[in-house]
């Protein structure tokens, strides 16, 4: 009696872990072959950079090659769409900024994928603020100053960016509304184009990603206002950010996360996990971080979505009411 009742336990026990078991099971044997990143733009960007960082902890810890593949095109949505389309099995990664994820569905009408339903989400990799930068002609000490100056002119004050649909365009929509000064957005291509259009005073300033704009802040080309992220870029630690300027609704960060095709086996993506978030620990990749003014992060899956739900409600209001589209 008591031998059946033990096996008829034993059995409840291991069908309730059954679940985990299979999991485990589905990830016995990965990876069977090299694993490739897909990074959706062209070789030797920040997007490029964290994939080989992250790509070379990943190979260390699965003892397979790993390789960072560049597909470039249409604002990211030709690689982002490969690897939508790729065999769900943890062989082929994307490394994508969070606007693949957030934004592009409410810029283009087609894109060959589905943001929030094509992708498994593996870890936040990092995050990038933005700076607000005016140029030395402005007379602007701070941001305070700059947002009465802005309001007080007869006309709007003009601020690049690096394209139509980039994020520090949606920052200058951002910036109009939660400042309440008129804005003019002007687009240039690429962010070394609007950087320089900012140092000749063709525009008034800009809301620039670290790498445009630092070289220029730091030779005194530039005059940095405030740092849109949660907390000082370490390279200017003089630079508040926009909420200790006293405008808290401003904090925008570009993220960068890593993700599989939907269908991945939940086993490999939490493996995957943890070796993104082991290698974000590393002292030398953390370091690499900080000289992109990237801050090193390392998320749960969850906590991935949350924040990718968050960005996208944020930046779908901002593109419909500025009624920016791409296509």
């Amino acid at each position: 009696m008591l031998r059946r009742r033990f096996a008829s336990m034993t059995a409840l026990a291991l069908a309730g872990t059954m679940p985990g078991v299979a999991s485990l099971a589905r990830a016995e044997g990965y990876p069977s072959r090299p694993i490739r990143i897909i990074v959706p733009y062209v070789p030797g960007g920040p997007v490029d950079v964290i994939a080989r960082l992250v790509g070379d902890s990943i190979a260390r810890s699965t003892k397979a090659p790993v390789m960072v593949e560049s597909r470039p095109g249409a604002g990211s949505n030709i690689g982002s769409a490969y690897v939508a389309r790729a065999v769900a099995d943890g062989h082929t990664l994307l490394l994508v900024p969070g606007s693949t994820l957030t934004i592009n569905d409410a810029l283009y009408s087609r894109l060959g994928y589905s943001p929030s339903t094509d992708f498994a989400l593996i870890s936040v990799i990092g995050e990038m603020p933005l700076i607000l930068t005016v140029a030395n002609e402005v007379p602007a000490r701070d941001m305070q100053e700059f947002v009465r100056w802005g309001r007080s002119r007869k006309e709007p004050v003009t601020l690049s960016s690096p394209g139509h649909g980039a994020t520090p365009h949606l920052a200058a929509e951002l910036f109009q509304r939660v400042a309440g000064v008129p804005v003019v957005h002007v687009p240039f291509k690429g962010g070394a184009e609007s950087a320089s259009a900012i140092i000749s005073g063709h525009v008034v300033g800009g809301i620039e990603s670290p790498p445009s704009v630092l070289p220029h802040i730091q030779s005194g080309k530039l005059r940095a206002l405030a740092v849109t992220g949660p907390q000082r870029l370490d390279s200017l630690p003089d630079v508040p950010t926009t909420a200790e300027a006293g405008f808290p609704g401003l904090q925008i960060v570009s993220w960068f996360g890593l993700v599989a095709p939907a269908g991945t086996p939940q086993a490999v993506i939490d493996l995957l996990c943890r070796q993104a978030r082991q290698a974000l620990q590393d002292a030398s990749v953390r370091e690499r971080f900080s000289r992109l003014s990237i801050r090193a992060i390392g998320s749960t899956p969850a906590e991935f979505e949350a924040r990718a739900a968050e960005d996208r409600a944020k930046w779908h209001k901002i593109i419909r009411e500025a009624r920016i589209h791409l296509d």
